[in-house]
């Protein structure tokens, strides 16, 4: 017991006490990393700016970061004390701790909202979801216990304009992408359909999106991005060999950790296709040999201005505002030759949600859009005859055609001259169907016939009056062709009809004759299968049965055996085979005579 205290009031010194080694201004930096017991500061052009060392730290997994008291919040799984903060404005970095290992905690993800002053983490070890309230002055409150998962969660991010905390749930069975309330109420699922192992997440304030990476099964991933409710959910970069940890975003890129080539990767985030990822940082020669833990961006975690942010998602702006964008654009059009205004105010010429890259000084179009200024709507009288043009998450236009209408711009009329004798024609699952009124088949190509009318025969055309047609509707028309037609078409139905009872008349025959023959070749075949020889009659006047082991008979007695004669020997009768097949009838006398003779043969006889 003595030495386990020992141990641990070394360990809580040695954090207490512990010093950041600082190779350079650690003040100003736009990207933080965490790899191993360093953090690594960066500017968003790949420049380090300092690098820290945390004594006594030993595997840094999560990071959080509070702009309002320049402080830096770490999370160390291996140490006795699981977290602690830095002030990153001392020059003097100690750490200071804020929670102890009390049981078995495995923090991975950390956020921290600078309005409430709370801090959220995502527990693996026990699957859990926790908070802790840290005043700016005094010790921080206990640990409270906000949601219990089934799954492992593996990010966490928080929306603070709206009191929401996202988090990633990477259940086997249910997968999910899920946010409640900051006090732990009104729990909601936001993403749960195509994810396998979703990891990390972050929150794009100004935008208002939601990212989050997807470690498929497999060797690939894929980033994806949606409201912050789940709609308009888009694909925004899918590749392989990558195992995307940890998510954060600035104003122009994506930035993840990437367990498999030990590195950290960025992307611009508003593009339309996506050139490949750009290798931000790589630790593969570092002499720590650990992979990257965590990433965070200054930029997203500023102070935020909640006020600002509505006023934009809302589009409404005051008439300053209006005058001052109306008035940047004008100086576009007209080519203003002023740098300084141009490199100041490019940002606001980016239309359709666009946005200025300040590096390249030109504007980053969303899906859909292009141009100089974004000005360009890829589905501008893309699709026709009224189909609706979409989008695709891979920046790809395609058309939802209406009616019968189809092909890449819905150019293509599947039902025009399909449908023939006036049939009706409608399209089903992309191909045309018919459907007829006097005919029949596919295209109602077969007219349907019907019986001729008898029409009496007239010696003499009766004379007709003009004034009985004087009073008559001068647009009525005569019908005489589509009566015709009529009768025709009933004509051939008729026969039709009387076409196809023939057919089932024939194939009723068909069935009975083959089933005639089946019979009558069953019943040949079981009389061709008869024996050839009925009787043979063997007589033994001696008594004397041969090839037997019978009773003796008298001498006044004889035996007649019906046997097989080719089984007899030499002292028997031999075989006569029969003429033919059915041997003819004999009368009696006949058969007594052939009895006699076998008889008198038999006498004298040594057998």
């Amino acid at each position: 017991m003595g030495q386990k205290l020992r141990d641990f009031l070394t360990g809580f010194l040695f954090v207490v006490l512990g010093v950041f080694t600082i190779t350079s201004d650690a003040r100003s930096w736009d990207i933080a990393i965490v790899i191993g017991d360093e953090i690594n500061f960066f500017s968003q052009n790949r420049t380090l700016i300092g690098e820290a060392t945390v004594a006594g730290a030993v595997s840094l997994t999560g990071i959080a970061y509070d702009d309002k008291t320049r402080t830096v919040y770490l999370s160390d799984p291996t140490n006795n004390v699981t977290i602690f903060s830095n002030d990153l404005t001392t020059k003097n970095l100690t750490s200071k701790p804020l929670l102890l290992e009390q049981d078995t905690t495995y923090i991975v993800a950390m956020a921290f909202d600078s309005t409430s002053r709370t801090l959220f983490w995502c527990d693996a070890y026990n699957k859990t979801i926790m908070k802790m309230h840290v005043p700016t002055v005094g010790p921080p409150e206990k640990p409270v216990l906000l949601h219990t998962l089934k799954g492992i969660p593996r990010g966490i991010a928080l929306d603070t304009c709206n009191s929401h905390v996202y988090w990633t749930n990477t259940d086997k069975q249910n997968p999910s992408v899920e946010r409640s309330n900051m006090d732990g109420t009104n729990r909601t699922v936001v993403i749960t359909k195509n994810l396998y192992e979703p990891m990390g997440i972050t929150i794009d304030h100004n935008e208002g999106k939601l990212y989050w990476s997807d470690d498929e099964e497999g060797i690939h991933f894929k980033i994806e991005r949606s409201n912050l409710d789940g709609t308009e959910r888009e694909l925004i970069f899918h590749n392989r060999n990558h195992q995307p940890v940890y998510l954060t975003i600035d104003k122009d890129f994506i930035y993840w950790c990437d367990w498999v080539h030990s590195a950290i990767w960025m992307m611009p985030k508003n593009i339309t296709n996506p050139d490949l990822p750009i290798r931000f940082k790589s630790f593969v020669k570092s002499i720590k040999n650990v992979n990257p833990n965590a990433v965070i961006s200054r930029d997203n975690v500023d102070t935020i201005d909640c006020d600002a942010i509505l006023k934009k998602r809302s589009g409404k702006l005051d008439v300053s505002e209006i005058t001052k964008k109306a008035t940047l654009l004008e100086s576009y059009n007209n080519l203003t030759t002023s740098t300084e205004e141009v490199e100041s105010d490019n940002y606001q010429t980016c239309l359709n949600n666009g946005f200025f890259d300040r590096t390249l000084r030109t504007c980053r179009c969303k899906s859909g859009y292009t141009g100089t200024m974004c000005e360009i709507s890829l589905c501008h009288n893309y699709c026709l005859h009224g189909g609706e043009c979409i989008v695709t998450s891979f920046g790809e236009v395609k058309c939802l055609c209406n009616g019968t209408f189809a092909g890449k711009r819905c150019e293509i009329n599947l039902c025009e001259d399909y449908c023939l004798n006036d049939g009706i024609c409608f399209v089903h699952a992309t191909f045309p169907i018919c459907e007829c009124k006097f005919s029949s088949g596919t295209r109602c190509e077969i007219l349907n016939e019907t019986p001729k009318l008898e029409i009496p025969e007239v010696d003499a055309a009766p004379t007709l009056s003009l004034s009985k047609f004087e009073n008559t509707d001068t647009n009525s028309t005569c019908r005489c062709n589509e009566n015709n037609n009529t009768s025709e078409k009933m004509i051939n139905q008729n026969e039709n009809c009387q076409s196809k009872t023939l057919i089932f008349v024939l194939i009723g025959l068909i069935v009975v004759l083959i089933i005639m023959i089946v019979v009558m070749s069953f019943y040949l075949n079981k009389l061709r299968r008869r024996p050839r020889i009925k009787k043979r009659f063997v007589v033994s006047k001696s008594g004397v049965t041969p090839l037997t082991s019978r009773p003796q008979l008298t001498d006044n007695q004889c035996e007649i055996t019906i046997e097989n004669c080719c089984n007899m020997n030499i002292c028997e009768t031999p075989c006569f085979e029969p003429k033919l097949r059915t041997p003819m009838a004999k009368n009696n006398n006949a058969k007594k005579d052939e009895k006699n003779s076998l008889l008198d043969n038999m006498e004298g006889n040594s057998c």
